[in-house]
């Protein structure tokens, strides 16, 4: 009599735990149904930048399904998503392996935050196959550029691949981050093969820099860069002042340079992808971090620009979306919007989204991007339901960017 409660308790506790992996299973395998995309009526850009923290947290909660369905529900088309912020990738990059240290690789603090160190620390592998299954284009976005922070493994273990101000600074004022020299050549190879590594071993739809690719305009006083020029100027120093005409041309050439090699190497690795950049207005991003944007639009060098124009005033908004240039532009590549739709704890009202959005419109501009998908679209802010009968009715029918 023992022997069989035993024997029963046996086949029962089997059961118990063969029933808790059955469920956890179908957990983890259980993925959001693929929304119909119906009938595309139009080439709008409909997109969204979600950063290194959504991505990551919404890959290792198993909730990347739900998070990418619930953007095709709302009929966008396009997701940006953060691979490269903080001196660190989303993805297992042996680029980044390689230009760091075995013994920081993993140290705390030096290269990954928590979630880097989690088993199987590949959410962009995620992210593209919930994307494509889903119909929206998955656009990996190099955030953080050539900035990058100071105390990074990267900057520690290359002191030489930072530029610098006049007086030595390695810092700038408004971030307190570090910038790699866009001049040096060690620096162009390592972002060239970083990002060209992401076109050659994943099926991405394009790759975006934004406006961390540049530099900030009192940079550029570093030892190689001076020994550059002055190389190239029969031995004279650069000016002493950072806003001089031919010394703003001359650094911003080497940040055109660099921006050649990687559309060029992009192309190469992977024909159907596209570059796109998402840049402040073409006065400001020369002015401030020597980007000459326009220029790379002459050049052929974009495909799609996505231009941040973050102001919540309707009239400022207005004033840069009349920008004569940027008007100038539209004939000759893609040019979007992209809004802030507020920080975290007070984003914009649905309203002022859809009065942006209309505006966008009426100006005859090529779509709109949100900043960004945890202010916008994160469940942890309660959608309601008029938000979505906005959004309904904003993107009524689907669309695909050209």
């Amino acid at each position: 009599m023992l022997k069989s409660v035993r024997r029963s308790r046996r086949r029962f506790g089997s059961s118990l735990v063969l029933c808790i992996c059955s469920l956890g299973l179908v957990w983890v395998l259980w993925q959001a149904p693929t929304v119909p995309r119906g009938a595309v009526t139009s080439t709008e850009l409909r997109g969204v930048w979600m950063t290194d923290v959504g991505a990551a947290l919404m890959y290792y909660t198993t909730r990347l399904d739900e998070a990418i369905a619930h953007l095709a529900k709302l009929r966008l088309n396009t997701l940006y998503a953060s691979v490269w912020n903080g001196g660190r990738t989303l993805y297992p990059s042996p680029i980044a392996q390689r230009a760091i240290p075995f013994r920081e690789r993993f140290a705390i603090g030096s290269l990954h935050p928590l979630w880097y160190r989690l088993p199987r620390p590949d959410p962009l592998s995620g992210l593209l196959k919930q994307a494509h299954r889903q119909h929206l284009r998955l656009i990996p976005w190099f955030e953080y550029g050539l900035m990058i922070p100071p105390q990074s493994a990267i900057a520690l273990q290359h002191p030489d691949w930072l530029s610098a101000t006049r007086d030595g600074q390695q810092q700038d004022e408004t971030n307190q981050q570090a910038w790699l020299n866009p001049a040096h050549p060690e620096v162009q190879k390592f972002l060239t093969d970083l990002i060209v590594d992401v076109a050659k071993r994943y099926p991405i739809d394009g790759v975006q820099l934004d406006d961390h690719f540049g530099l900030p305009i009192a940079f550029g006083y570093d030892a190689y860069t001076v020994k550059r020029y002055r190389a190239e100027h029969s031995g004279q120093a650069p000016p002493a002042d950072p806003t001089d005409p031919d010394w703003m041309a001359w650094r911003s050439s080497h940040i055109t340079q660099l921006m050649t090699k990687i559309v060029q190497g992009v192309q190469a690795a992977r024909p159907e992808a596209i570059v796109s950049l998402s840049p402040n207005l073409p006065d400001f991003a020369y002015r401030n971090y020597l980007q000459d944007w326009t220029r790379w639009v002459d050049l052929g060098l974009l495909d799609e620009v996505v231009v941040q124009v973050y102001r919540s005033q309707p009239s400022a908004f207005a004033a840069e979306l009349s920008n004569a240039r940027l008007r100038q532009l539209r004939s000759q590549v893609p040019v979007a919007i992209g809004i802030y739709t507020g920080p975290f704890f007070a984003p914009k009202s649905i309203e002022q989204i859809r009065q942006q959005i209309d505006r966008i419109r009426q100006t005859q501009f090529a779509g709109v991007s949100f900043f960004c998908w945890e202010t916008t679209f994160w469940w942890f802010r309660s959608p309601t339901e008029e938000n979505n009968r906005v959004y309904s009715r904003l993107f009524p029918q689907a669309s695909r960017p050209r």
